[in-house]
């Protein structure tokens, strides 16, 4: 069980934000990837993955063993995987050594067990450029197959837990909010409850305050990241969302219509979750990047091949521009492109 303490000070400054972005939870289901004691909610997902990623087998993978490596305070939350993985690349070497080490130590502590990096490429992660670059290659190309395919369907659940909360906190304060916490949590003023078991971990807040993030794919043990750099920053834990099957099928369950398979193939899967975002609703350019979990800049390169392709229309509204899907794009998401010609007769 992990109790963390609060003082009036730190109950208000505890927030809660929708999400970490694509990064914060591509570290996350690396986690899961290992974790065979998550079957019933993630096997379907990882054995999709496994076979579509290298990710098993890849040394980096190492990294993410426990889930003690904190990266999230090293990158900060991201909206698009693009500023998430720069932001890793950035990174300033002394952060990551210490978040490095403070991971060899939880692992040691936790579990008994040695950090299974250590004697690899990746315990000089901090000063070692190559296997900077390595690891955010890995981590684009691993994202691509194992949360990029579920973002949109990710990113709309973490934003009802974030809103549900949030209501809590402006109608009934802080405490409320700490006390409607999911199950597994537990408010004992002035102290949060999280988990069970004999191992106890006691986190003492000291005034900075918390910051609570709803996350689909954490299901490590209750931990609590903070900076290494900052010691006045907020710590930072986070809600799991995915509790039962249906919460999983809801998230996790790719498109799996010939249609959708054959889009993917003829327009590539990026562009067709692109088309398929915007066929739920029209949107702005920066809504589609956050949908996609890609760079406002990426965003609108796929808007502009789906316009040119007669899919989408664009309009502009004041200084921003609006998708929406064009009979042709429509015709093409039921599968029955036919419809759009119109030399089609019933």
């Amino acid at each position: 069980m992990l109790r963390i303490h609060f003082t009036s000070e730190d109950l208000a400054r505890t927030r809660i934000l929708t999400t970490w972005g694509p990064l914060g939870e591509t570290l996350f289901s690396l986690t899961t990837l290992r974790q065979s004691n998550t079957e019933a909610l993630f096997g379907g997902w990882r054995r999709r993955v496994s076979r579509a990623s290298e990710a098993p087998a890849h040394p980096a993978s190492a990294l993410f063993c426990g889930g003690a490596l904190d990266l999230f305070t090293v990158t900060g939350p991201a909206q698009s995987m693009e500023e998430g993985l720069e932001a890793l690349r950035a990174a300033r070497p002394d952060h990551v050594r210490d978040e490095l080490a403070g991971a060899v130590a939880a692992l040691a502590f936790y579990s008994g067990l040695t950090a299974p990096w250590a004697k690899t490429s990746w315990a000089d992660l901090a000063h070692d450029r190559a296997a900077r670059q390595e690891l955010v290659r890995f981590l684009h190309d691993y994202h691509r197959v194992a949360v990029a395919p579920h973002w949109s369907r990710i990113q709309s659940r973490l934003q009802s837990e974030q809103t549900s909360h949030a209501r809590i906190l402006a109608n009934s304060g802080v405490e409320a909010m700490l006390a409607g916490l999911p199950p597994g949590f537990r408010w004992r003023s002035p102290v949060l409850e999280i988990g069970r078991g004999a191992l106890t971990g006691e986190v003492t807040l000291g005034g900075r305050g918390l910051t609570l993030v709803p996350s689909a794919f954490c299901h490590t043990r209750p931990i609590t990241y903070t900076s290494a750099t900052d010691d006045q920053a907020p710590a930072v834990l986070f809600i799991p969302v995915i509790r039962s099957v249906s919460d999983s099928a809801g998230m996790l369950t790719e498109p799996g219509s010939e249609t959708h398979r054959a889009l993917a193939a003829l327009l590539g899967r990026t562009r067709a979750q692109a088309l398929d975002a915007i066929s739920r609703a029209p949107c702005t350019t920066g809504r589609l990047a956050e949908l996609l979990s890609v760079s406002p800049a990426t965003s609108s390169e796929h808007a502009t091949v789906l316009r040119q392709s007669g899919l989408i229309s664009t309009t502009r509204h004041g200084s921003a521009v609006l998708h929406a899907l064009t009979p042709l794009g429509s015709a093409m998401l039921n599968g029955r492109p036919d419809l759009a010609d119109p030399t089609h007769r019933r």
